[in-house]
């Protein structure tokens, strides 16, 4: 009965997200985008595909690069907003509790350009079409030209009063804006890491992407760390339970090398065998290096969910990590092709591609 019961409360959502699971671009389409010669070409390649409207509205393919920006990221809010919308009733914060990384992406952005005195127009095009932090949302919030005044409008304007209330208080104290950002994402993966219990019991590979993704924001943290210098004591203030690895097993891994490479090494979470060889030939030592190999390993675990997963909560979780692949994928491709990197460097930020 429990199998009927899964089988009637995910039939109508899971038969929707197969359908937009459908018009994601292909492997195909994406290697023709990777071999074009200019983003123009891609722009043009994008009209054949599900962002033909978005990118039609916003000039086509004439368009500048920070309007083809728009054209993805209207998009990809459109379609979280559509995936929250078909979830069942009773489980529909969980998908906003996941989409939430976008609503946060955004008050940090505008966080951090009320601190050094940027305009809305600065810092339109990286703004995600998100749940409730919307671009109009912070545009009327940055007229108020400075942090504090910022962050109250966010606060009534957005369901995020208790984690903004942190980041304000943060600032209050530190006058730091970038310690501001910290404590508001700190704050968004507390109350990601909060949801992990109900959703295991609703369906447990859906928590362990979840859990993944919680992991990749730890190991990063511990990376950073040891670029810096910084001690397990102070860092253990910015690492998230309900991860794959407790705390104990973080400080464990972050005293099994000097620095970030050695440290990578020791990740068993994680394949980082190629991207600690590019940090070590690497002159500028980027941890992005590190970033884009553990995003790429979650997008592949996502992937598989939703091709594999049969009438199950996971396959919607899934997708919101497609759709963000996506994305990511696309501005990988224009903004490559615009700084003329080659194909093989291209590749290299999205080996999930292979």
């Amino acid at each position: 009965m429990a199998g009927l019961g899964s089988a009637m409360k995910y039939a109508y959502s899971n038969t929707r997200v197969k359908a937009m699971e459908s018009k994601l671009i292909r492997k195909d389409a994406l290697e023709r985008m990777l071999a074009a010669k200019e983003p123009e070409s891609i722009a043009a390649m994008l009209l054949q595909t599900d962002y033909k409207a978005d990118v039609e509205k916003l000039g086509g393919v004439k368009a500048m690069d920070t309007l083809i920006d728009f054209a993805l990221s209207s998009n990809q809010g459109r379609e979280t907003s559509k995936l929250i919308s078909i979830a069942p009733k009773d489980q529909r914060s969980l998908i906003v509790a996941v989409a939430g990384i976008w609503d946060i992406g955004n008050i940090k952005i505008a966080l951090e350009a009320a601190s050094t005195g940027k305009d809305f127009s600065d810092i339109s095009r990286y703004l995600i079409e998100s749940q409730y932090a919307r671009p109009e949302t912070i545009k009327e919030a940055m007229a108020s030209k400075n942090v504090e005044g910022v962050l109250e409008k966010l606060m009534l304007k957005t369901p995020y009063s208790a984690q903004i209330k942190q980041a304000m208080d943060t600032y209050k104290k530190t006058g730091s804006a970038a310690e501001a950002s910290g404590a508001l994402e700190r704050a968004y993966y507390v109350r990601l890491g909060a949801t992990i219990g109900r959703l295991a019991m609703i369906d447990p590979e859906a928590a362990a992407l979840i859990r993944k993704r919680i992991d990749m924001r730890n190991i990063l943290t511990l990376l950073e760390a040891k670029k810096h210098g910084s001690d397990f004591a102070h860092v253990s203030n910015y690492l998230f339970q309900n991860g794959s690895l407790d705390s104990i097993k973080l400080e464990a891994l972050f005293r099994t090398g000097r620095t970030p490479e050695s440290l990578a090494e020791n990740v068993k979470i994680f394949n980082l065998k190629k991207a600690v060889e590019e940090y070590r030939e690497s002159k500028t030592k980027p941890l992005l290096i590190f970033e884009i190999a553990i995003m790429n390993e979650v997008f592949a675990s996502a992937l598989r969910g939703v091709r594999h997963s049969v009438l199950s909560f996971g396959v919607l979780i899934a997708f919101l990590y497609l759709k963000e692949i996506e994305v990511f994928t696309l501005r990988v491709l224009m903004k490559g092709k615009g700084y003329g990197l080659s194909n093989d460097e291209i590749r290299g930020m999205i080996s999930w591609l292979k």
